[in-house]
């Protein structure tokens, strides 16, 4: 290659570089306004004993000392978690079987009226889950207690109890997102090519078999894309539990970002609010990671 055909190689590769970036520049400035400079100033303003009236006081890693080693932290954390846990195997599992459920079915105008009735609480806030399902789960008159007693099931304290609350408030939850996880697990269902199962059916394999060794193994990208969308959102749960419990009873049900609204807004501890804010961070940064390696899987292996 000539001198001059490889200095016309370099200008031609910056002009595409070039363009990457001004086509790059809107993504990048919302990111930087959005993302990057809020959570600068987050990390900023934890380091200080912060007042939105004017109180601004650098006290080192006394906020971290003392949120970390709280029992409202602890609780708060714990609340979270257990919630995450509950309800995220819980509602995705229960999309697979929906989804499943729907792709072996003809599409038809009423299975697409049957999966406009599923996505339909998704385009409901969470505030309006709340409060349909305040009334479904209130013990004096509520749908679920006079379901159960038709069954001869006596009558829940659902909301009011505090080994209820967290279980309740994921049955909302699982309710409100089942319809976008069966959306995108559907897509992926109906992506995968019916050769592989025709193939597998010639030799002799069965329903079990052919789930387990060809649609899992197909489907793992919308999978891990529901898990991790799903467990981001628990963590960050806050309208559900801030209409329908207030963190109640007795903070059973009071999470983290429940209590970064208390201490930001309420309590006027901005500081300490910025400490939680970072800790949320991080954890999620390891949770999406760490859903991420341990759940995503090559086709080729």
């Amino acid at each position: 290659m000539s001198a001059a055909t490889k200095s016309s190689a370099k200008v031609g590769s910056r002009i595409e570089t070039r363009r990457a970036f001004i086509f790059l520049a809107p993504a990048l400035f919302f990111v930087l306004v959005l993302f990057i400079i809020p959570l600068a100033y987050n990390v900023l303003i934890s380091f200080f004993d912060w007042s939105a009236i004017g109180r601004k006081e650098f006290n080192g890693l006394e906020n971290y000392l003392k949120v970390l080693t709280s029992e409202r932290f602890t609780n708060a954390a714990g609340n979270t978690i257990y919630f995450t846990v509950l309800a995220v195997p819980i509602g995705v599992v229960l999309s697979l079987i929906v989804a499943l459920g729907f792709n072996t079915l003809l599409i038809t105008r009423v299975t697409g009226f049957i999966r406009a009735l599923y996505f339909a609480p998704v385009v409901a806030s969470l505030t309006a889950v709340a409060f349909v399902w305040l009334w479904i789960f209130n013990p004096a008159y509520g749908l679920a207690n006079g379901v159960l007693g038709i069954f001869g099931v006596d009558p829940q304290p659902w909301l009011t109890d505090e080994s209820q609350a967290i279980p309740s408030l994921a049955i909302m939850y699982i309710w409100a997102r089942l319809g976008f996880n069966v959306i995108i697990l559907l897509a992926g269902l109906q992506a995968i090519d019916r050769s592989y199962y025709e193939a597998a059916r010639i030799d002799g394999a069965g329903p079990f078999r052919m789930f387990w060794s060809i649609t899992l193994p197909l489907l793992n990208r919308q999978l891990v894309l529901v898990i991790s969308v799903e467990v981001m959102n628990a963590i960050k749960l806050f309208e559900l539990p801030f209409v329908a419990t207030k963190g109640g009873p007795v903070g059973s049900t009071r999470s983290i970002v429940m209590e970064i609204y208390e201490l930001a807004f309420r309590a006027d501890r901005w500081g300490e609010a910025a400490v939680y804010v970072i800790f949320l961070f991080v954890f999620l940064l390891v949770v999406t990671g760490l859903i991420r390696k341990l759940f995503t899987r090559d086709i080729a292996e």
